[in-house]
């Protein structure tokens, strides 16, 4: 991979990090207007933006099976060491889910898709579209089924059946999925004005968590001495060391076709994105750790993502 392209990628993700930081030295610029920004992130920016790519997909150029499978296996493989590790540490379960899913769920919308077009072609768009859209839906719905079950009081099975299902189908990164796909397999396209607005909407999405992640970048400092170090480290490692051995040896084994096989173990090198900790912080779990996944494995994906890409090519 040529590193220039790699570090005009990521670059941007530090200069609005870093923007946020300095911001945090104002009182209107505190961790309530964080949470603010947070929440117009997590409720409509990030599903606009999430929507708007599915429903710009075009199903007609084919989908590879196999590298479906293999999308959703390592990811899930990646959460379930995560959860295990975080428990061998002695965390308690709200936060190994969190380590799981920090650890599994890279920035596959907005550094991997233009990443893999800049670096693997224009062709490989679709398939980088439809794995980050796997990745993000089966992150997510992981994340809330866990976080139910762990939280969940005394009571029928009936009412733990509708509480996940409220909070994964309710969930509004999910509504944006399923909606992208439906006008996407319609073939149906958005009016010009309408498709003006989402994507304007969408184009929130980054920059603000990125400036919220920023805001409370201070917190990560902290996260990172004593015994919190623990799952920091875990769901670093993971991330850029695991998780995309395990999608380069999954290519290999199954014979996932190209340009899947490529696209596939780009998106799972990947670093954290800010998504993580928005969707960290709306349950309070585990967030300025979080933080600090995001910072560490973005600074250390520079040197990892052209290993795994050499070695996946």
């Amino acid at each position: 991979m040529d590193l220039t392209t790699l570090l005009t990628q990521i670059a941007p993700i530090f200069a609005v990090i870093a923007v946020g930081a300095v911001a945090a030295r104002w009182d209107r610029f505190s961790e309530t207007a964080a949470a603010t920004l947070n929440d117009l992130v997590y409720y409509l920016a990030l599903p606009a933006l999430i929507f708007d790519s599915v429903a710009e997909a075009d199903l007609s150029a084919g989908v590879s099976g196999v590298a479906i499978a293999v999308a959703a296996g390592v990811l899930l493989v990646g959460y379930v060491l995560g959860v295990g590790a975080a428990r061998l540490l002695r965390m308690p379960l709200r936060e190994a889910n969190a380590v799981g899913t920090v650890g599994a769920w890279g920035n596959v919308g907005y550094l991997g898709i233009p990443l893999a077009v800049a670096v693997l072609g224009p062709a490989t768009g679709f398939a980088a579209s439809l794995v980050s859209t796997i990745h993000t839906a089966l992150a997510i719905s992981v994340f809330l089924v866990a976080a139910t079950l762990i939280d969940r009081d005394r009571g029928s099975r009936g009412l733990l059946v509708r509480t996940v299902a409220r909070r994964v189908l309710g969930n509004p990164i999910v509504i944006a999925i399923v909606l992208g796909l439906l006008v996407a397999a319609s073939g149906w396209r958005l009016p010009h004005p309408v498709a003006t607005t989402v994507a304007l909407i969408g184009a929130m999405a980054a920059p603000g968590g990125l400036f919220a992640l920023g805001i409370l970048l201070r917190g990560a400092v902290p996260a990172l001495r004593g015994g919190r170090a623990g799952g920091i480290v875990v769901a670093v490692v993971l991330k850029l060391v695991v998780i995309p051995a395990l999608a380069v040896a999954a290519v290999h084994v199954f014979a996932v076709p190209a340009p899947w096989a490529a696209v596939l173990v780009l998106m799972c090198a990947l670093p954290d994105a800010a998504t993580v900790f928005v969707l960290m912080a709306q349950y309070r779990t585990w967030y300025r750790e979080s933080t600090a996944a995001v910072v560490l494995t973005t600074v250390g994906s520079i040197v990892t993502l052209p290993v795994v890409l050499t070695l996946a090519l």
